[in-house]
């Protein structure tokens, strides 16, 4: 069994992508930004399911605060099991408080504490009351609302313990509670041993009053508290014994100050880094572990085994009744701990507390994206792209077995504009020994498409009119009034009925090669049918057409859907179309399989139709997965039948620039792939497609 929450059902973290940089051949490493909006909108659900609301997820950009007390910040960095855990524990966390914390709160904090304490911390010489509180409030409004997810959704519990593996759980912080390091009455002490009250090692013997406020908090009873202000009146409470208690304070070891040396705070939380003493009354890293050991089950988790650096936290419904932390004295006494630490291991410490500190104040490290990665996030998500993996049909070759393809559910103006599309001329491949291979713009096929999708248009008005014929004279049916008067002469064919013959509704789903190879006439030919059919459509109100075309980007298969008369004007295709191009290679097969379940099934309602336009063999060179030849010919032929098992009606186009050959190798591999009636057809009569539809539109 996986030791990571999320690998039963998601298994591929990695966002970094290898770009082959064509001028150079060198491999370029950048971010997956399909894999990360995918992350994203995993975690996105899992947010919206505890907090039974709608909570934005946003990534942080470089340049941002943490957060804005609205939306739930992750970082950047998920490329493993154990980032994607403690990304959703960390998600859960925030998204938490901000369905439960009341965060005006914080706001009118300096309001809300008593004149007595101040002026009580004032004489104690304290000048950080309010922040002091505020970190106070931090620990038991973190308990409380964890607390929360933990009880109504157990499920997620295991996010949760990664999370605080991540920040608290580690075997140094353990050796320090074992230890005398903080076992002197200053702010800095109490605030260390109360952020890690819920560690199996505390000891509630190491402060004058650390009991009596274990005793405030009731970890046990923790969902007493139902609100911020209860946080706070107990987070009060807790204050006020640490100033009973607090010798008189020095300023430079004042919690709130930020270590000097130890480095940025995300320490590994490994034994390794401990350090090595050698000094006589230091426990050695070996002598600690063997005490470790020895503690063996967690009064707070129950087993050990479950956080393997150090204690749990908030598994806090299964304390014992009589749990006073992990030492049971019976009163305030001290004695000296065996446990020391090296001076190293001290230097380190900062470190680890200083994460602590930063966790509380929600002040979390997070690896930012550039505003234009953000950006064209944004447009991922707008276009409902994502991965989808194919392939496991192919009986292929090569060491992976699948291969992902880039669903595009919706092409919008934002990933239109962006470099992520792969069909403009930004990222067209241009023959640099051929300028004029290259159009920059197809708007005359446009216009001609448009052109003759009216007269196509006019000539299926006929398909949403309705033809009614009335039969007189009949046994059943309506009363006719007019032959009410031959009643009394014995005639009983009095009746009428009406008969309305009409249309039944048709879909069209046209699939289109996008491949470089269909570039120059090929593609002006196969623009002008494609909007001459989108036009027609769009006249028609029993009839619906669905457009997408398919080529590869960021070394995956690539398709799009370009144009949807369900919900798309037709306005979308005068201005895009004209600057759609071919690019990359062709998956064929391997994009069907992607959109299976797009295609709109026949019915007894419905007439549906798959239209296929190609110019070539399938092939994708992928990594570690090679799909070309016979591999390539045979999956796009098995996709085919299912896509006919639906009962659907396929028509394949070959479309050719050069005289047809029937029994050329291409035209065989053709049929092979899409049946015995697919076609040939050469570019200079492409008009033959929209014919076909014509015929087939208005058969019944």
């Amino acid at each position: 069994m996986s030791k990571y929450n999320s690998s039963f059902w998601y298994d591929d973290f990695d966002t970094d992508n290898i770009i082959i940089d064509n001028l150079s051949d060198v491999q370029k490493k950048s971010l997956d930004l399909y894999k990360l909006a995918s992350s994203k909108r995993a975690i996105s659900n899992f947010v919206n399911i505890v907090t039974n609301e709608s909570i934005p997820v946003k990534f942080k950009e470089r340049g941002d605060s943490y957060t804005d007390g609205k939306s739930v910040v992750i970082g950047s960095k998920i490329e493993q099991p154990k980032d994607f855990d403690v990304a959703v524990g960390l998600a859960l966390h925030e998204g938490s408080h901000i369905k439960l914390s009341d965060f005006k709160l914080l706001n009118d904090l300096y309001n809300l504490i008593p004149t007595h304490i101040s002026e009580g911390a004032i004489k104690k010489g304290i000048y950080t009351t309010q922040e002091t509180i505020k970190n106070l409030w931090n620990y038991v409004e973190d308990r409380r609302i964890d607390n929360f997810v933990f009880k109504s959704a157990p499920g997620y519990r295991g996010y949760y313990r990664k999370m605080y593996d991540k920040y608290f759980n580690d075997r140094l912080i353990d050796k320090a509670l074992l230890s005398d390091e903080f076992t002197e009455e200053s702010l800095e002490s109490y605030m260390f041993r109360i952020i890690n009250l819920h560690n199996k090692n505390t000891n509630l013997s190491a402060l004058k009053g650390l009991r009596k406020i274990y005793r405030l908090i009731n970890l046990k009873n923790i969902s007493r508290l139902k609100s911020s202000k209860d946080s706070l009146d107990v987070a009060l409470e807790i204050f006020k014994v640490i100033l009973g208690n607090l010798n008189n304070v020095n300023p430079s070891d004042e919690f709130l100050k930020e270590p000097q040396k130890g480095g940025d705070g995300e320490g590994s939380g490994d034994s390794s880094d401990d350090g090595q003493g050698s000094s006589d009354n230091t426990m050695s890293d070996e002598d600690f572990n063997d005490l470790m050991d020895s503690v063996g089950k967690s009064p707070m988790t129950g087993d050990s085994n479950d956080t393997p650096t150090g204690g749990s936290g908030m598994d806090v419904e299964n304390l014992p009744d009589n749990f006073e932390g992990g030492k049971e004295a019976k009163d305030d006494s001290k004695s000296e701990s065996s446990v020391k630490l090296t001076d190293k291991q001290k230097q380190l410490l900062r470190s680890k507390i200083n994460k602590q500190k930063k966790f509380l104040d929600g002040d979390i490290q997070k690896k930012s994206i550039t505003k234009t990665d953000s950006k064209n996030l944004n447009a991922i998500e707008e276009s409902g792209s994502e991965l989808k993996e194919v392939g496991k049909h192919a009986d292929g070759y090569g060491y992976a077995r699948t291969t992902q393809c880039i669903v595009v559910r919706k092409l919008t103006k934002s990933l239109f504009e962006s470099e992520l599309f792969p069909m403009t001329s930004n990222n067209y491949w241009i023959d640099e020994n051929n300028p004029h291979a290259v159009r920059m713009t197809y708007q005359d096929e446009v216009n001609k498409g448009i052109n003759l999708g009216t007269m196509l248009g006019k000539k299926l008005q006929v398909r949403g009119e309705d033809k009614s014929t009335i039969f007189n004279r009949q046994k059943v049916g309506k009363i006719d009034k007019r032959m009410i008067s031959s009643l009394g002469f014995g005639n009983e064919n009095v009746f009428q009925f009406t008969e309305i013959d009409s249309y039944k509704k048709a879909n069209l789903h046209i699939s289109v090669d996008a491949s470089s190879s269909m570039g120059g006439e090929k593609w002006s030919k196969t623009m002008t049918n494609i909007v001459a059919l989108c036009k027609a459509v769009d006249m028609i109100s029993n009839l619906n057409v669905q457009i997408t075309f398919r080529c590869t980007s960021k070394n995956k298969p690539y398709i799009v859907m370009a144009y949807d008369s369900r919900v798309d004007k037709f306005s979308k295709v005068k201005q895009m179309f004209p600057a759609l191009r071919p690019s990359g290679t062709t998956p064929e097969g391997l994009c069907f399989e992607a959109i299976m379940k797009e295609f709109v099934p026949i019915n007894n309602d419905l007439d549906s139709y798959f239209l296929n336009l190609s110019d070539g063999q399938p092939y994708f060179p992928g990594e570690g997965f090679y799909y070309g030849g016979t591999t390539a010919e045979n999956h796009t032929n098995k996709m085919v039948k299912m896509i006919e098992s639906m009962g659907i009606q396929t028509l394949s186009y070959f479309i050719t620039d050069w005289e047809i050959d029937e029994d050329s190798s291409d035209a065989r591999c053709f049929k092979r792939m899409y049946g015995k009636g697919a076609k040939m057809i050469d570019v200079t009569n492409a008009n033959q497609i929209t014919k076909t539809m014509n015929q087939l539109f208005l058969a019944k």
